[in-house]
């Protein structure tokens, strides 16, 4: 391949994943927004860019504002898993949420989330959730367990 094929094929692959990126990133900021989270795309304090985050105020200016992360990871590899990791901590992320486009790459991110070492302060599986956007779905109409009982009893909970 050319220097001018290769350079080319690589604007062609960066384009194809910044579209990506704003394809599923688009369904958070939707969602976000209609639940009345100040939404910020690209947050960034200086460790490279968390796609999308919710912003929650709770209310009281003794309690801190808190942050659930979004980064969007159009391939796997555990470097891009490390990576997103480290820049959410360090724009000071309090839950990190990564998106993918398949149940199959969920899979391999959890897998290599929960490979990591156990030992540390910090319990990665806890801090870290791997979605899709067709999971991302509101929760309005899921009955819980009781509500379930109740609806097949008859009874009032």
């Amino acid at each position: 391949m050319s220097q001018r094929n290769s350079s080319a094929y690589l604007e062609e692959h960066s384009y194809e994943r910044l579209q990506m990126i704003d394809t599923l990133k688009a369904p958070i900021i939707q969602m976000g927004r209609s639940l009345g989270y100040e939404v910020v795309e690209n947050h960034d304090l200086g460790a490279g860019p968390v796609h999308v985050a919710w912003i929650f105020k709770p209310g009281s200016e003794s309690l801190p504002d808190m942050r659930l992360g979004f980064i969007c990871l159009t391939e796997f590899s555990n470097s891009s898993v490390n990576e997103g990791i480290a820049r959410a901590i360090l724009n000071l992320i309090d839950k990190l949420v990564f998106v993918v486009p398949s149940e199959a790459m969920t899979g391999k991110v959890k897998n290599a989330i929960e490979s990591m070492p156990d030992k540390s302060i910090l319990q990665l599986r806890k801090y870290v959730t791997v979605l899709t956007p067709s999971t991302l779905a509101s929760k309005s109409g899921i009955k819980g367990a009781r509500e379930r009982e109740s609806a097949q009893t008859g009874e009032v909970v």
